[in-house]
Formats: C-alpha cells, structure tokens, sequence
C-alpha cells in the first residue's frame, strides 16, 4: 500500500469543507448564565453524546416530553449552590425554543441548564426526573374558559354531548 502525500491529502480534505456562503450552519449560538457545575456536567458527557450540543439536545428533549416530570431544587441544589458564569452553546433551533419554553416552568434558563445537567450526571436520563407538584392554581394559564359540569354529568357524557351539537351546526351550515 502507498503512503499518501500530505499536500495531496490536505488537498482532498480541502475540497470535502463546505464553503461557508453555501452552506450555512442551521444552528444558533447562544449565551447562557449556568452553575458552573452545570458547565462541567455537560462536559463530560459531550464525549458520550458526541458533542455537548447534542447532550443538551438529547436531554431537553426528553425533559419536554415527559409531562408532569421534571428536576426539583432540592435535586440539582448542589449544582445550583455553584457560581454562575457564562457559556455559549452552539444549538439547533429547536433545542434554544424547547429550553425557552422550560424557562418558564423553572424560573430561568440557567436552571433548565441545571436541571440538563442534573439528568446528565444519572447513568439514564429517566432516573434524573421525578414528578412534579402541579403549580398553584393562579399560575395554570387557560386559553379558553372551561365551564363547569353540568349537574350529574361525566366529563365523558359531556364530550359526546358537545360533539353532537358540533356535528349538528356542521350540517345546519352544509344545508
């Protein structure tokens, strides 16, 4: 077998890279204030996941998606007992609109960083999330007011009952 040049090597690289005009990264960089042991957390398992974006990535996910469960304080007060300190995270957008939408349930994007780093630390990402209290009944946004039940009716019967006067207002207006 022939040993390849360097130059002709390097030529070859060169011609793989992707011209910066055409092809511009999809992902956004973001500044975030973390506990600095955060920051360490999602370091040592960027190697595991391959990069620290995609551990962020595969741990927001999963905390999104798991309704009614998250990370307490109590859980991440030892990270959350560090200093803050800066870090940028280059991330895909729906990650920075996933950890946007958590800040809400955990007060600031640090803390949803925390909390990331949190799960991170656990040998499985499910063994880092316990259920979660529901917020007080003033903090539960409602889009649409919710009447109450009508007197000895089932959510269920009211479901069919609604579902019936849609579909006759629906062929009241095809008439």
């Amino acid at each position: 077998m022939q040993a390849v040049s360097t130059t002709k090597e390097a030529r070859r690289l060169s011609k793989l890279k992707r011209e910066s005009e055409r092809h511009e990264s999809r992902n956004i960089a973001k500044r975030y204030k973390l506990p600095e042991a955060a920051v360490k957390i999602i370091e040592k398992a960027g190697p595991i996941h391959g990069q620290q974006s995609r551990a962020i990535q595969v741990a927001v996910e999963f905390l999104f998606n798991t309704p009614r469960y998250g990370v307490t304080d109590n859980a991440m007060s030892a990270i959350l007992d560090s200093p803050l300190i800066g870090k940028t995270y280059k991330l895909p957008p729906r990650t920075v609109s996933l950890i946007e939408g958590l800040k809400h349930e955990y007060g600031t994007h640090g803390k949803v960083l925390a909390a990331i780093a949190y799960m991170l630390s656990k040998p499985r990402l499910r063994d880092g999330v316990t259920p979660m209290p529901l917020p007080a009944s003033e903090r539960i946004v409602s889009y649409e007011p919710v009447p109450p039940l009508a007197k000895g009716e089932t959510m269920a019967q009211r479901v069919k009952r609604e579902a019936a006067e849609l579909s006759k207002k629906h062929q009241k207006g095809k008439r």
